[in-house]
C-alpha cells in the first residue's frame, strides 16, 4: 500500500514507491531502502518514502530508527494515511495498544476505502479483545478490497471475531469467503469449523472436521482434544481416550487434561481407572470442577448417592454455572434443589451464546427441579425447550433428525429379510460367555430386568453394549451390496460378525463370565440377525405402557444416537415401528424369544421373574429378587432406580401431565398400538382408528399436526 498523492506529476516516483513496498512485503528490506533513496534523488522531501523507510526499520527490529523516519514523514505531511498506519505498528511494538488503535483508526478516517487500514484496525481490535470493532473493521476491509490478494486471510480473521461474539451466521459467511479464496485446508479454518460444529452440538460433523484439523496440524493439542471430544460424544470412548492420552502425558502437571482423560475413560466403562484419573487431577488442583464432577458421576454409577450429591454441590461451589453438575445433582437427588440452587440454575441458563448441548442439559435439570416442586406445567415447558434445543442439533432444523419414512422402510425390510426361521448351519462352538439380549424401547424397564438377571451368580451385566448396532449397520450394507434378501447368511460372514461381537467382551473384561447380558434397547432391530449369529441366545423383549415410556424418554437428555427422543410424535412413531417389528419376531422366532410386560413384572415380581429366568435356561436364584442389594455399577439413566426394589409407584407418573400430554393414548392407538400395553394390534386397528376421523382421511400429518407439531415444540 502506497499513497502517491504527494509524488508530483512524474510516474517514475509512483513506480519506485510501489516497487519499494513490494520489496518490503517480501522482506527484502535493503532493496526497499535503495528504492526509497532513488525516490529521494527525485524528491528529497517525499513523505511516502520516509514512511516506507520507517516501516522497514520497524519490521527489521530497529524501533527508534523507524520512529525517527516516521517523525520526519509527519513533519512533511501529517495527513498521509500510511503514516498513521505505520505509526500503529510502532505503538504496537512498544506495547502501547491504545495508541496503536488510535493511529489505525486515524488511518481509516483519512482513507476510508483503504483495505490495509481497515485490516490493520481489525487485527489490533481483535488482539485487544474488542471483537465488535474488529468485526466491523474487517468487514469494511472486505468491502474495500473485493479482489485484494489478502482478502481470504482477512475473511478468516473476521470469522474469528464473529465466533467470539457468538455470531454463527457471520462466522459461516466469513469462512465461506476464506474457503473460496483457497484456505479450505488451513488449520484455523478447520479450527473454526470445528468450533461451529461444537457450538451446535453436531458431533458427527465435529468429528470429521477435527480429523481434518489433526491432519492439517499434526500433534497440535487443541486439534487432538477436539477430535477426542467429538469421538466421545459419539460414543467411541476407548478410541477417544487413546487419542487424548498423549495430550495429558505431554504436560503431566495440567489437572484439566487428566480430568478430561478421566471422563473419556469413564465413558469406556473403566470406572476404577477413571476414578484414579479424577483423583490425580484433584491432587494437582483441589478446585478442579471437572475432576470433582467426574467423581460425582463415578459415585452415581456405584450407587453412592449421598457422596455423589455432595460432590455435585462441591462442583457448584467452584463453578456456579456448571450445568452438567445441576443435571447430575437432579438425578441423584430426584430434582431436590434449594431455592438458591434453582435461582442460580436459571441465571446460568440466561447466558447468551450458551452451546446447544449445555443449554439442553440445564433445561432438563430445570424441568426435573420444577417436577419435584409439583409444578407440572412449568416442568413440561422446560423439558419441551430442552428437546427443541436438542432437535436443533439434528440438522439445525426444528424437524429434527428422525426420518419416519426411513424407519418404517427399515422395519419393512427387516421383516421381509427375516420372514421365517432359518435352520442355519451350526457355527463352530467356542468357549465364551453366552449372551442374553434384553430389547425394547428406552425407559421401558430394560435396566430393571437386567439388574435382576445379573444378580444371578452365573450372569454378568454387560449394560448397553455397542457392538450389535454397528454389526447391524454392516449387515445392512452387506445385504445391499450383495443383493441378499433372506435365507441363511454365509457361515464365514456370520463367524466374522460373531467374533466382532465377542471382541467387546474382551475389551470390557467380560470374557470370563458364563453369561453376559446385553441390554442395548435398539437391538430389537437386530433380532433376526441375532438368531443366526447366536441361535441359542435368549431374547427378552420388555414392553411398557406407551404414554409412560414416551413421557420418560421426553424428560431425559438422550444423545444424538436417539434422534426420535426429542419429539412426542417421533417417539410415538418409533414406538409403533418397534412394536410392529417385535410382534413379527415373536411370531417367527420361537421359544428363545420372550415378551415381558413391565406393569405385570412390577405387580407380581417374583412370579414373572421366575418365568423369565426359566425362559433363559438359567436355574432360579433367590439373589435375583434382591438385585437392588448387589454391589455393581449401573451406567444408565436408571442408575438410581435400580438401587431400590421393584415397585408399582411409577406406573402412573404421567398423571399430573394430562393437559400437556393430551390425547396421546388415542393417537398412539391410531398407529395400531394398544395404548395400555404397547402391543401391536395390526394394520386393522390402524385402519379402524383412521376411520373414526370426521373426514375419513386421518393420516400421520393430521394425527400429529397439533399435539406434536414442530412449531409447538419450539416454544
Amino acid at each position: 500500500m502506497v499513497n502517491t498523492a504527494d509524488t508530483g506529476p512524474g510516474g517514475e516516483i509512483a513506480r519506485l514507491l510501489e516497487q519499494a513496498n513490494q520489496q518490503r512485503l517480501n522482506d527484502a528490506f535493503d532493496a526497499a531502502r535503495l528504492s526509497c533513496h532513488d525516490v529521494f534523488a527525485r524528491d528529497p522531501a517525499n513523505a511516502s518514502a520516509m514512511c516506507l523507510l520507517g516501516v522497514c526499520d520497524l519490521e527489521s527490529g530497529a524501533i527508534e530508527a523507524g520512529r525517527a523516519w516516521l517523525d520526519k514523514a509527519e513533519a512533511a505531511n501529517p495527513s498521509l494515511p500510511q503514516l498513521h498506519l505505520y505509526r500503529s505498528i510502532q505503538w504496537e511494538m512498544l506495547g502501547e495498544i491504545d495508541h496503536a488503535l488510535a493511529s489505525a483508526t486515524e488511518a481509516t478516517r483519512l482513507a476510508p476505502d483503504l483495505f490495509d487500514a481497515w485490516g490493520r484496525l481489525g487485527d489490533l481490535a481483535g488482539r485487544a479483545g474488542e471483537f465488535a470493532t474488529a468485526a466491523m473493521a474487517l468487514q469494511r476491509a472486505l468491502e474495500a478490497g473485493p479482489v485484494h490478494p489478502a482478502r481470504p486471510q482477512i475473511a478468516l480473521r473476521l470469522a474469528g471475531a464473529c465466533i467470539e461474539m457468538s455470531d454463527v451466521a457471520g462466522t459461516r459467511r466469513a469462512l465461506e469467503i476464506a474457503e473460496q479464496g483457497g484456505l479450505d485446508r488451513h488449520p484455523d479454518v478447520l479450527r473454526l469449523r470445528t468450533a461451529l460444529a461444537r457450538q451446535s452440538g453436531d458431533w458427527t460433523a465435529m468429528e470429521a472436521l477435527a480429523e481434518r484439523w489433526v491432519a492439517a496440524a499434526p500433534g497440535e493439542d487443541e486439534a487432538l482434544s477436539a477430535h477426542a471430544m467429538a469421538l466421545g460424544q459419539l460414543g467411541y470412548y476407548a478410541r477417544a481416550a487413546r487419542i487424548y492420552r498423549p495430550v495429558a502425558e505431554a504436560d503431566p502437571q495440567i489437572a484439566d487434561n487428566w480430568a478430561a482423560l478421566g471422563r473419556l475413560v469413564l465413558g469406556a466403562r473403566d470406572i476404577a481407572a477413571a476414578e484414579a484419573l479424577f483423583d490425580k487431577a484433584l491432587a494437582l488442583d483441589p478446585d478442579n470442577a471437572e475432576a470433582a464432577f467426574g467423581l460425582a458421576r463415578v459415585n452415581t454409577f456405584l450407587g453412592r448417592f449421598e457422596k455423589a450429591e455432595a460432590l455435585c454441590r462441591q462442583v457448584l461451589e467452584i463453578d456456579p454455572g456448571h450445568l452438567e453438575a445441576y443435571g447430575q445433582l437432579c438425578e441423584v437427588s430426584s430434582g431436590r434443589l434449594s431455592d438458591d440452587e434453582l435461582a442460580a440454575l436459571q441465571t446460568s441458563l440466561d447466558q447468551t451464546g450458551l452451546a446447544a448441548d449445555r443449554q439442553a442439559i440445564g433445561l432438563f435439570a430445570l424441568g426435573d427441579a420444577l417436577h419435584q416442586r409439583k409444578q407440572p406445567r412449568d416442568a413440561f415447558q422446560a423439558w419441551s425447550r430442552a428437546n427443541a434445543t436438542k432437535k436443533v442439533q439434528h440438522g439445525h432444523a426444528i424437524s429434527g433428525g428422525y426420518d419416519r419414512t426411513a424407519q418404517a422402510a427399515l422395519t419393512d425390510s427387516l421383516m421381509a429379510m427375516f420372514a421365517a426361521p432359518v435352520e442355519a448351519a451350526a457355527l463352530p462352538e467356542i468357549k465364551i460367555a453366552r449372551p442374553i439380549f434384553i430389547v425394547g424401547m428406552p425407559r421401558s424397564g430394560t435396566t430393571l430386568i437386567e439388574a435382576a438377571i445379573a444378580a444371578h451368580d452365573e450372569v454378568t451385566a454387560g449394560g448397553e453394549l455397542s457392538a450389535m448396532p454397528f454389526i447391524l449397520e454392516e449387515f445392512l450394507a452387506w445385504a445391499r451390496r450383495t443383493g441378499w434378501t433372506g435365507g441363511e447368511i454365509p457361515v464365514m460372514q456370520r463367524m466374522a460378525w460373531r467374533t466382532r461381537y465377542f471382541s467387546q467382551h474382551a475389551e470390557l473384561g467380560l470374557d470370563q463370565a458364563q453369561w453376559v447380558t446385553d441390554k442395548q434397547p435398539s437391538n430389537f432391530l437386530a433380532v433376526g440377525l441375532i438368531r443366526q449369529l447366536f441361535p441359542d441366545a435368549p431374547v427378552i423383549h420388555i414392553r411398557r405402557r406407551p404414554v409412560e415410556t414416551a413421557f420418560s424418554i421426553f424428560r431425559r437428555n438422550f444423545s444424538r444416537q436417539w434422534p426420535f427422543a426429542h419429539d412426542l410424535g417421533d417417539i410415538a412413531h418409533y414406538y409403533a415401528q418397534q412394536a410392529r417389528l417385535c410382534a413379527h419376531w415373536e411370531a417367527v422366532m420361537g421359544r428363545r424369544y420372550t415378551t415381558l410386560q413391565y406393569e405385570a413384572l412390577v405387580a407380581d415380581f417374583e412370579a414373572r421373574l421366575r418365568y423369565v429366568i426359566a425362559r433363559t435356561g438359567l436355574g432360579w436364584s433367590r439373589k435375583c429378587l434382591d438385585f437392588h442389594l448387589q454391589d455393581r455399577s449401573v451406567m444408565t439413566f436408571s442408575s438410581v432406580q435400580v438401587r431400590e426394589p421393584a415397585s408399582t409407584r411409577h406406573l402412573n407418573s404421567t398423571a399430573p401431565y394430562g393437559a400437556e400430554l393430551g390425547d396421546f393414548d388415542t393417537r398412539i392407538g391410531a398407529l395400531g398400538i394398544d395404548p395400555q400395553t404397547g402391543a401391536w394390534l395390526g394394520e386393522a386397528a390402524t385402519d379402524a382408528a383412521a376411520g373414526q376421523a370426521p373426514d375419513g382421511k386421518r393420516g400421520l400429518g393430521s394425527i400429529f399436526g397439533n399435539l406434536f407439531g414442530g412449531a409447538a415444540r419450539s416454544e
